[in-house]
Order: structure tokens, then C-alpha cells, then sequence
């Protein structure tokens, strides 16, 4: 699975827009540079896996467009990811 925060794949075309796909992890960002990076890190890979399996229950190649945005809230640290599930020709 192709993940892009681009619209485009060199040398593909988008034959097929199957929908938005959606991640979301509650993140935990413990004090200290190294350890928020691991923390930021695991809640990426936990939001992008989110998002390949909508993507791959849908039949899509890529998943393009791809925003990360991350949110503090009464309750904990969330980081949501947004992107477009295409089938590539």
C-alpha cells in the first residue's frame, strides 16, 4: 500500500477514488525529546495502520492526500490522520 501526502504517484494514474480513510490513536507524549519522538512515532503507525485497513477493505492501491494533524483535549493527546483511497492504473 502506497501511502502519500501527495496527489499524485509518478508514473500512475488514478483510475479510481474510493473514499476517505481515517485514523485515530490516542497518543501518549512523555516529557523529554527521544521520548516524545518514539511517542509521535508509534501514534503515526498506529493511525496510518487505521487507514490501510479501511483502505485495503475498499480494494485500493494508494491512499493519497494524506494529513496528519495531532489535538490535545481534556482527556489525552490525539493525532488523526486523513487520506483519499485510489485504485492506480
Amino acid at each position: 500500500m502506497i501511502i502519500s501526502t501527495t496527489n499524485t504517484i509518478d508514473g500512475k494514474t488514478v483510475t479510481n477514488y474510493l473514499g476517505i480513510v481515517t485514523g485515530c490513536v490516542m497518543a501518549g507524549f512523555p516529557g523529554g525529546a527521544k521520548a516524545v519522538q518514539r511517542g509521535w512515532t508509534t501514534a503515526v503507525e498506529g493511525a496510518q495502520k487505521e487507514m490501510v485497513s479501511q483502505a485495503s477493505a475498499l480494494g485500493a492501491d494508494a491512499i493519497l492526500g494524506v494529513k496528519i494533524d495531532a489535538h490535545k483535549s481534556g482527556i489525552g493527546d490525539y493525532l488523526y490522520t486523513t487520506g483519499t483511497a485510489v485504485k492506480l492504473g
